[in-house]
Order: structure tokens, then C-alpha cells, then sequence
């Protein structure tokens, strides 16, 4: 039987354009599974940058409040080491960069700073990055240690952190320079130890009665704050970290207290000022004052002068009680 021609081609268009259509449903499908993988695995790594920036953010949080913390308790550290010891450091801001880094002063190792130095800190933020699948590195590369103020210590770090993702999905490697500020308020004061074997404790306290230390010639102000051991700023005498190195010169970070005699009568000498740096020095070569209605507690105060010539005198506001 013959074949109608006309029959045959339309039978293979028929076949073609099935062939045809089910080569499209095929590529589509093959298309949109692609395009939805794609769109998948960049979700994935949007996701995983995401959660690195968030931890990024937050280790420059934590490394805060570790330099802060550790700072803190090196401080406590040192305090605890010259008062126990009853001996001064040769470089106050070389032991406290011992005491953060390795917790240890002059190689003895410091009960205040058990799993609170700054590498202990950051192993613990190394162990919360691991949690969630990031790893980090931190080389310490320097610290230091030095006032901003006569109130305040800084404690300033350079590092440089390697963060990769454990997936090989992202990684950043940069420096990092951070600091926080400590407030001397509320420390003791190396210096009473010292030089009163350990039977005196003062703390650092500023001082309520700036400017205003007199009223006319009433000195309660006054009495009030040598009773309290208070504190002010005055750059002719010694920083809060020299005292460490019982060093009595100048510091444009100067503080100073009014020592009580009758309180430390043993290991001060009445005829020198009350100024702390001049009384425990006892040099009886600096000419002093009494003050009004002070006879009872022996006070005295000297009129030596800062870098801009302002006296002693002058920065209590005792021009008009001294005698």
C-alpha cells in the first residue's frame, strides 16, 4: 500500500514539535533548578558574611571590655604587688603591660589576674566565634600603658586579626587599634603603703572642694578635706603611675593629698608641708605656712609652683589664711 506523502510530513511536525516541546520542558526545568541552586548557595553566603560582620562588630566590643577588664585588674595587681611587698617598680607601665599580657610582675605570678589577662579574654571570644563555625586569630603586635588625664589611665593596643569562615566562605585580615580608659577613682594609693609600712591605706578621691576650700577664713572645707584624704589635680606634683615608682617629680598628670599627721605622726615629720610628695620626702628645705584654725591637726602647706607659676598658695585658695 502506497504512502500518502502529505500524511507523512504532517506526522513528522507532529513528532518534531513534541521532540521540541519536551526539549524546552527540559531545559526549563534543568533552567529554574539552576537559577534556584544559584539563588540557594548566594543566600547561603549572603547569610554566613552576615553573621561574620555581626561577629566582627561584636569582637571589637568584646576586645573593649577585655582591655578594660584586664587593664583594670592590673592596675589592682600592681597595687596588690608594691603594698604587699612594700617596695616600689622600677617602670610602672612596664609592669602593668606584664601583668595584662603574661599576668605576672617581675616574673611572679599575680593571683588578681587568674584567667583575666587580655590572652585570656581572647581565647575566650576565639571559643564563641568557634561555636558558630568562624575562626579567628589575634597577634598581639604592641600595648601600652599611660595617662590621658590625672584621673585616667589608658591602656591602647595594636593587633592584627585573621577571621575566616570554616566553610571557606569568607575571611578578613586587618589591624586593630583599641583602647579603653580606666578611672583611677576609687584605687589605693601605693604611696600611704609605702612609706607607713603597710599601717596606712588611702584611695583615690577627688575632691569635693575645688575652688572652694575656704570661705572667707573659715577652713572647714579645708579640714574636711585633709580629714577625708581627698584629692586634686595639680601638675607640680607626681602622676597616679609614678607613684608606683615612688618617683616625686613633676607630672602634667599631677595629683596630690593632704596628709593627716596626727594621723601618720610616725613616719612623717611635722615641720615639713602636708603635701604627700613633700611630707614623705621630709625635706625640711621648703619653707611652709600654717593656715588658720589648724594648729590641732599640725598642718602645713609650702608654696612651691607648677610650669605656669601658680603656687601652692594660690591653688588652695589660702592666700588669706596663712601665717
Amino acid at each position: 500500500m502506497e504512502l500518502d506523502p502529505h500524511k507523512l510530513g504532517k506526522r513528522g511536525i507532529f513528532f518534531t514539535l513534541i521532540a521540541v516541546s519536551l526539549l524546552g520542558i527540559i531545559l526549563f526545568t534543568y533552567t529554574v533548578t539552576y537559577s534556584y541552586s544559584l539563588q540557594e548557595k548566594s543566600s547561603i553566603i549572603e547569610t554566613r558574611v552576615d553573621t561574620m560582620n555581626r561577629f566582627l562588630s561584636s569582637v571589637d566590643s568584646d576586645m573593649r571590655n577585655a582591655i578594660y577588664i584586664s587593664g583594670y585588674r592590673s592596675i589592682v595587681g600592681l597595687t596588690d604587688y608594691v603594698t604587699t611587698n612594700g617596695v616600689c617598680v622600677d617602670n610602672a607601665t612596664s609592669a602593668l603591660v606584664e601583668l595584662f599580657i603574661n599576668g605576672t610582675i617581675e616574673g611572679e605570678n599575680s593571683t588578681m589576674m587568674l584567667n583575666n589577662t587580655f590572652p585570656d579574654w581572647m581565647g575566650k571570644i576565639r571559643d564563641k566565634g568557634a561555636e558558630i563555625g568562624i575562626g579567628l586569630e589575634i597577634e598581639l603586635v604592641s600595648v601600652s600603658v599611660y595617662q590621658t588625664s590625672p584621673w585616667t589611665v589608658r591602656v591602647s593596643i595594636e593587633s592584627l586579626m585573621n577571621l575566616t569562615d570554616q566553610r571557606s566562605t569568607a575571611s578578613w585580615y586587618k589591624s586593630k587599634s583599641l583602647y579603653s580608659d580606666v578611672s583611677i577613682i576609687g584605687f589605693e594609693d601605693p604611696w600611704y603603703a609605702l612609706h607607713t609600712n603597710g599601717m596606712v591605706v588611702k584611695r583615690v578621691n577627688q575632691t569635693i572642694y575645688d575652688g572652694n576650700f575656704t570661705v572667707g577664713n573659715d577652713t572647714s572645707n579645708l579640714k574636711d578635706h585633709v580629714a577625708k584624704t581627698l584629692y586634686i589635680a595639680f601638675n607640680a606634683s607626681p602622676s597616679f603611675l609614678m607613684r608606683f615608682e615612688d618617683d616625686h617629680n613633676a607630672s602634667v598628670y599631677g595629683i596630690e593629698s593632704l596628709v593627716d599627721k596626727v594621723e601618720v605622726l610616725d613616719y612623717c615629720s611635722l615641720t615639713t608641708s602636708s603635701v604627700d610628695t613633700i611630707c614623705w620626702r621630709r625635706n625640711y628645705s621648703i619653707a611652709t605656712w600654717s593656715v588658720v584654725d589648724m594648729n590641732e591637726s599640725k598642718f602645713k602647706i609650702d608654696n612651691q609652683t607648677n610650669d605656669a607659676g601658680i603656687g601652692r598658695v594660690q591653688r588652695y585658695g589660702l592666700e588669706g589664711v596663712i601665717y
